[in-house]
């Protein structure tokens, strides 16, 4: 049975998207509940606090004593809340700017004025003179010529209505064109919403609160979820709000857990994964094991062949199982971990005629991923090449 559990470890919640007893996929509050906190995609009434030309930049306090960074170009879009009409951001101006970036140990948040709004099957980008299709929806071999160009032709004729360009999310596959038209609908009128009240609100006004990085799960369908379960009070109330005004039908699938015997976290062993998600050395069936080592460009992955060769003949098929056994592992780490950008996979040596077997195998693992993940290529050295958009923190952020 495939679900989302909830739990709050440490005034913190944690959602976990579980196939069975198998954890799949991790999101975390990155703050406590009563602290103040932003979640990506919050839209702000913020008070330009200084304007630094030399980077084409400024910082914006979002709230008292938290600034956030605001890259700066004559072509980006601006809202101003404090009546200016045009020209570029000068200290004290009120704008609307959205939460782009999460902080992390060294920088604040990242801000943007290109506001973009997103349900379960579509984006609304505001200032986008276009309509996309996402790059998974369009190379999907489930989904006709015809299906795709009847939602494209929807959300053409919404952009020829609003002005508003749109992205149609790989969710939106069997999705009817009304549903589309409906969901950009709402989208629309929760944009203009944010806007009228920014433009009439006052500094620090938080205009549009987007959903906590938790509830990500119930927002994005990252699975057929049959089940929704939470043993938090609070948590569940907040589900259920959500789920009423977004989701009316999954509301029969939300239980409030009460086995006062054993927690969800115990009986799925979610504090568990975590901590073995947190460790650097993951061993496979075979004997072998991972290294992953993460730093602020890359993430590093080294495959070692451990006991799995022990007491065996050494051979070239035996080095390619334990590298495709890696693969199945790699991808459900990244996955696991919510490790982003580039990955480089370091497998063990193997000839060369064996590396488009070994590319197969990983792309086909990391297309059971709801995040874009591609594997680029093989190096001269036989170094493997991933890229994983980012979506968030990393777990071992996202706990700190």
């Amino acid at each position: 049975m495939s679900q989302i559990l909830v739990i709050n470890k440490n005034n913190r919640y944690i959602s976990a998207t579980v196939d069975d007893f198998d954890i799949k996929e991790l999101n975390i509050s990155t703050t406590g509940k009563e602290d103040i906190s932003f979640n990506l995609g919050d839209i702000i009434v913020g008070r330009v606090e200084n304007v630094v030309k030399n980077i084409s930049s400024c910082f914006v306090e979002i709230f008292p004593g938290i600034k956030a960074y605001l890259a700066l170009s004559e072509k980006m879009p601006l809202i101003y809340t404090n009546g200016k009409q045009g020209g570029m951001p000068v200290q004290n101006d009120l704008i609307l700017v959205q939460i782009k970036k999460e902080p992390t140990k060294t920088k604040s948040y990242f801000l943007t004025t290109d506001i973009t709004l997103m349900n379960r099957y579509v984006v609304l980008k505001p200032f986008m003179d276009k309509v996309h299709i996402s790059k998974k929806f369009d190379n999907s071999k489930t989904v006709t010529g015809a299906d795709k160009k009847a939602l494209l032709d929807v959300a053409g004729e919404f952009k020829n209505t609003t002005g508003c360009g749109s992205i149609i999310r790989t969710n939106a596959a069997g999705v009817s064109a009304d549903r589309i038209k409906s969901s950009l609908e709402e989208l629309y009128a929760t944009y203009i919403k944010a806007v009228n009240l920014g433009v009439h609100g006052v500094k620090y006004q938080r205009v549009y609160k987007d959903i906590p990085d938790y509830l990500i799960p119930l927002r994005d369908g990252y699975e057929d979820i049959e089940k929704i379960q939470t043993d938090d009070k609070d948590a569940y109330a907040e589900i259920q709000e959500y789920l009423a005004e977004n989701d009316p039908e999954s509301l029969d699938k939300l239980f409030l857990y009460e086995d006062e015997m054993i927690g969800l976290d115990a009986l799925y062993s979610i504090s568990t994964t975590i901590e073995k998600a947190l460790k650097t050395n993951v061993w496979l069936k075979s004997g072998g094991y991972i290294v992953i080592e993460m730093t602020e460009a890359m993430t590093v992955i080294d495959v070692n062949s451990g006991g799995a060769i022990k007491g065996k003949n050494s051979s070239e098929e035996t080095f390619l199982k334990v590298n495709k056994e890696a693969c199945v592992t790699i991808a459900k780490e990244l996955r696991l971990r919510n490790i982003s950008g580039i990955i480089i996979v370091d497998f063990i040596d193997m000839p060369k005629y064996m590396e488009e077997e070994l590319i197969r195998t990983m792309q086909e693992e990391l297309n059971h991923d709801s995040t874009q993940s591609t594997v680029i290529d093989m190096t001269g050295l036989g170094l493997m090449e991933i890229t994983r958009r980012r979506t968030g923190k990393p777990l071992h952020e996202a706990l700190k």
